[in-house]
């Protein structure tokens, strides 16, 4: 991540972009995004081409994509913003078609909203576009922490927290009830106590903590290998749930159970 993209994940609030074509639809999305304190709309386009004539002029942190647009889509038109621009916005699709939802991945969408779309998968939405910013935040001090530990003791982060996990030193005992995760270029030490719940998402796992979700690359069953059947457990193709935060298991009509975690997470 480039620094003047650090530089935009140190201020709110974000700037965006909405290219929708059907006006109820377009209007219904600035709406929401009024009340958004984080997130101030500086244009609304009705087509993806007059999009394309502003958007060099005011170029915004993040753009609401419509995909199907007459004229051009909103993939062409994602096509030609990386053609064209140094510096991508982080791209939200919105969509009527459940199934162009896998465009999102495939072009790199942070996320997608499937219209229409109800208030807390909206807020979800919102909250996914902070985390995003305040990760490009964290890359930054990363960065600055990796020159330092170079400087003084000739280690990069990665070096360092190595000889950290390989230590038998009775004062780190305490590692010993964490675990280690690298989340883009940072490394980060996670309270094992504060795992709610690990879910799978593709290529990557989001780890659901006291604290927030963390996106790591990495596959569940080397989460299972690294967690304790004590404390963890496998619950589906694509879940494992700590079992100290699990509160109730309810069967459901198609006799699968639901457990409810102590955070209030539901996960099958």
């Amino acid at each position: 991540m480039d620094t003047s993209r650090n530089e935009l994940a140190n201020k709110l609030p974000l700037t965006a972009m909405v290219v929708e074509d059907e006006p109820l639809a377009r209007q219904g999305l600035l709406l929401k995004l009024q009340d958004v304190p984080c997130i101030k709309v500086i244009s609304a386009c009705a087509s993806a081409i007059d999009a394309q004539l502003i958007i060099k002029q005011h170029v915004p942190d993040v753009i609401f994509l419509d995909i199907e647009m007459p004229g051009m889509s909103g993939v062409q038109f994602l096509k030609w913003l990386k053609n064209e621009m140094e510096q991508m916005p982080t791209i939200v699709f919105v969509t009527a078609f459940k199934e162009f939802a896998l465009d999102a991945y495939e072009y790199e969408a942070l996320d997608y909203l499937l219209k229409p779309f109800a208030d807390d998968r909206f807020d979800m939405c919102i909250k996914k576009i902070k985390a995003e910013f305040d990760r490009n935040k964290k890359v930054d001090e990363y960065g600055h922490i990796e020159q330092l530990l170079k400087t003084k003791t000739g280690n990069n982060i990665e070096g360092f927290v190595s000889r950290l996990e390989s230590s038998d030193s009775n004062s780190l005992n305490q590692l010993d009830k964490t675990i280690s995760l690298k989340s883009g270029t940072q490394w980060i030490r996670v309270s094992l106590s504060s795992i709610n719940w690990i879910e799978a998402a593709g290529d990557y796992m989001c780890v659901h903590t006291h604290e927030g979700t963390q996106i790591i690359r990495k596959t569940l069953k080397q989460f299972e290998s690294e967690l304790s059947p004590k404390y963890f457990a496998r619950v589906n193709r694509s879940a494992i749930i700590s079992l100290n935060k699990l509160s109730t298991l309810t069967p459901n009509s198609n006799g699968e159970y639901v457990a409810l975690l102590t955070s209030g997470d539901k996960v099958k």
